[in-house]
């Protein structure tokens, strides 16, 4: 055993699963010098998660990764509900919206997408991937983290970090050494999930089997690949669910006789915790080490995925010295009650997927049935409108914006928006990957261009003018893009206001104004931010400042 060569970094993440993965695909995009650990030697090869949203996709898009993505996913697919196997489908949840730009729910393969999310990294020369390595222990002070780690052949290294961000999932040892407990519900349940490949079933849809006596999911999966998920009993073993008997028993109700292909079968416990604290100095949760979350929203990847984006675009901006180090601290107050939301949501479903009594399961889907009939209850149902959407109150937004319907500290719905050639492109494609400063509204009532306040170009932010629908593009603008809301897909959102607003690198809002408000605006954003005016005003003398144009 020897003593390597010393590692400096930027960011160190332990845990190459899809939080880690994402993250550091985040900070090798921004330049960020990055090293990622797992003590695996590769990603993973087995299906564990099945489930990805519109929110992470659109993280996946923020990494240039979205395509790649997509072409292992099944998109927009639902959940049927049914009483019992080959009984009466008593409700369905057939989400066809694209508020983010994305379908709602898609099915994926967990081994397809990190091998995506790892070839991505190969894009950047300032990611440093180290498989079949392991931390041992790890200190901290003021000014970075000091981690041991060990290879495969027992030699170590010390690495030095500004950073550590650990993403090494739900028996996270960093979170044990720092002495940071799980708390929440006490709820806890075992399901066999068994994974089948070259599947011939065509229905895409979940189906979902809501019965007291054997509570039963099923997934389609692309590449002709489905999951099955069974509650276990009490007083059932591991071993003797795990047998083949026992697995020909399972299936029968739903294949028959038809010979299947087995890709896994394991028994988990489903826990609902959250970490008491995400943070310690220099060090940070994310993913299964700060939230365990039950399946049944197909929500515990999703959320690592949204913790990835929160805390990568904030380390990219303190690095960067356009924040303060102290806007760190928000990762925790942002990320902490949405992940919590979304595991009583988990819950909550729960209680209709597994129903613990024959009484109960009766009453649910009488009361599905009745819901069917109301077309605002069957529409907030089938639209997914009970998904808890995140907006934050506190953290790095000023919370009393509004314009229209849209408030600060929400997400911005991504439309497709035109050029002035006729070209269509997300709204995202248009920012790119950083800030950026938004006008709603036409040209002619507020100007864009006349915003000259130097936090804007301190924070790099791209200046994109959205035109409603009804009103014409005006000529080309120097420093400006703009771009058409040709169908109208904003225009309810904001209801014919007229604003300004700064949007973060993660797509939320972190302030909604009007011109008049410019100068307290940036001035509260400064605050926020932890930014000096100082600091701002030698930015902006540094670049060439935007002229003010006259129409």
């Amino acid at each position: 055993m020897t003593t390597l060569t010393p590692v400096n970094t930027d960011v160190l993440i332990i845990g190459a699963g899809p939080t880690g993965l994402t993250l550091a695909n985040l900070l090798g995009q921004a330049g960020v010098r990055t090293t990622i650990l797992d003590r695996k030697a590769g990603t993973v090869t087995e299906p564990r998660a099945v489930s990805i949203d519109d929110e992470s996709l659109r993280t996946m898009q923020a990494a240039g990764l979205d395509e790649a993505v997509l072409a292992d996913v099944v998109k927009g697919y639902g959940v049927h509900y049914f009483d019992k196997p080959g009984g009466r489908c008593f409700g369905k949840v057939e989400p066809v919206g694209k508020q983010y730009g994305y379908p709602k729910r898609n099915a994926f393969r967990q081994p397809l997408f990190e091998r995506t999310l790892m070839q991505g990294m190969e894009r950047f020369p300032s990611l440093t991937p180290l498989f079949c390595h392991e931390l041992i222990d790890f200190t901290q002070n003021a000014s970075g983290v000091l981690a041991r780690i060990q290879n495969a052949a027992g030699d170590t290294v010390e690495v030095h970090a500004q950073y550590m961000v650990a993403c090494d999932g739900g028996r996270s040892p960093v979170r044990k050494q720092l002495g940071i407990d799980m708390v929440g519900s006490s709820f806890k349940s075992r399901w066999l999930v068994v994974d089948l490949d070259q599947d011939d079933d065509p229905f895409w849809q979940t189906r979902v089997y809501c019965d007291a006596q054997r509570p039963v999911v099923e997934v389609p999966g692309p590449h002709q690949t489905r999951r099955f998920e069974f509650m276990l009993k009490d007083d059932e073993t591991d071993e003797q669910m795990l047998s083949d008997a026992s697995l020909g028993n399972l299936l029968r109700p739903f294949r028959g006789e038809k010979a299947y292909s087995l890709v896994r079968k394991v028994v988990y416990t489903f826990h609902a915790r959250v970490a008491s604290r995400w943070q310690e100095g220099r060090v940070f949760l994310a993913g299964d080490a700060a939230h365990l979350t039950p399946p049944y929203a197909g929500q515990g990847m999703n959320s690592g995925v949204r913790d990835a984006h929160n805390i990568a675009w904030k380390l990219v901006a303190v690095l960067r010295g356009q924040m303060a180090k102290s806007a760190l601290e928000t990762y925790e107050s942002e990320r902490r009650d949405h992940a919590w939301a979304l595991i009583k949501l988990a819950l909550n479903l729960g209680v209709v997927m597994a129903p613990a009594s024959a009484l109960r399961a009766k009453l649910i889907t009488s009361t599905f049935r009745v819901i069917g009939l109301i077309p605002p209850l069957r529409d907030y149902f089938l639209q997914m409108k009970f998904k808890p959407k995140p907006r934050f109150t506190q953290g790095l937004v000023l919370s009393q914006g509004k314009a229209g319907n849209l408030r600060a500290g929400t997400m911005l719905p991504q439309p497709t928006l035109f050029d002035s050639h006729g070209c269509a492109q997300l709204l995202d494609e248009h920012i790119g990957p950083g800030f950026a400063l938004i006008q709603y509204g036409d040209l002619r009532s507020q100007r864009m261009d006349q915003l000259q306040h130097p936090l804007w170009t301190h924070l790099d932010a791209k200046r994109i003018v959205i035109i409603p629908q009804d009103a014409p593009l005006p000529p080309p603008l120097a420093g400006l893009t703009i771009v058409h809301d040709r169908n109208g897909e904003l225009s309810a959102l904001f209801a014919e206001a007229s604003t300004f607003l700064l949007l973060r690198p993660d797509r939320y809002v972190a302030a909604i104004f009007d011109q008049a408000q410019e100068s307290e605006t940036a001035l509260a954003l400064q605050s926020l931010l932890g930014i000096a005016q100082a600091t701002t005003v030698a930015v902006a003398a540094a670049n060439t400042a935007h002229s003010p144009v006259t129409l």
